[in-house]
């Protein structure tokens, strides 16, 4: 635990004598989850440090009418909403749910005070986090409310491609999954997929698909 810890944002340049010395005065807990399982519910009282220690997380928002959009995949070290935890209405904003097989560190909003009051690399850490959620935030809003189908498909594509020069993605997730990320519906995704084909941008077989006018994919993104 201490070594996925170290890799944190949150304990850059903190020993991990120091981490290791802090958790053993107080009481923290680790919770396993299994694929599917509900890690926390929007709208619960977010009074825990949450650090992902193992699988794949989630973090996913649903509107009244029921539609799906996730807003971020957890990967071991990082955090789960960190920048509510201090918040006058400290509620999670989503729902956390478990992808695949994993673990979650708990540390209490008190003990996780204290540990900043008498540390200041980890409180300094902390103030870093939470000004880089802004700016998450901040693109994930332009991400979702501004950009149309093809702008949002442009920017996935480019940011999956496996180096600078290369021209074709092989995707992981499916039709839907993409949909859930983007807060669209999957027909709204396939057409778009479909018009982009047919005009020649890229090219599409099974779930491989190749770039042909790469600059124009660009402007698309933007």
């Amino acid at each position: 635990m201490i070594d996925i810890l170290m890799k944190a944002p949150l304990f850059q340049h903190v020993s991990s004598e120091a981490i290791s010395g802090f958790l053993e005065k107080i009481p923290y807990r680790v919770e396993s989850y299994r694929e599917h399982d509900v890690v926390a519910l929007q709208g619960a009282p977010c009074n825990h440090l949450m650090v992902v220690l193992k699988g794949l997380l989630q973090g996913q928002m649903v509107n009244d009418a029921g539609k799906l959009v996730v807003i971020e995949e957890l990967t071991p070290s990082r955090l789960l909403a960190p920048a509510f935890l201090f918040a006058p209405k400290h509620e999670l904003p989503v729902n956390i749910i478990a992808v695949e097989p994993s673990e979650v560190l708990f540390i209490s909003r008190i003990d996780f005070t204290e540990w900043m009051q008498s540390d200041k690399q980890v409180l300094q850490n902390f103030l870093m986090l939470i000004s880089g959620r802004t700016s998450f935030l901040t693109d994930k809003i332009m991400f979702l409310s501004l950009k149309n189908i093809k702008n949002k498909i442009a920017d996935y594509l480019l940011h999956h491609l496996s180096s600078p020069d290369a021209s074709t993605v092989k995707l992981s997730d499916t039709q839907q999954e993409i949909a859930d990320r983007f807060g669209v519906t999957r027909p709204s995704l396939a057409r778009a997929f479909a018009e982009m084909e047919q005009e020649g941008i890229i090219s599409i077989d099974r779930k491989t698909i190749t770039i042909n006018r790469m600059q124009q994919l660009r402007q698309i993104a933007k």
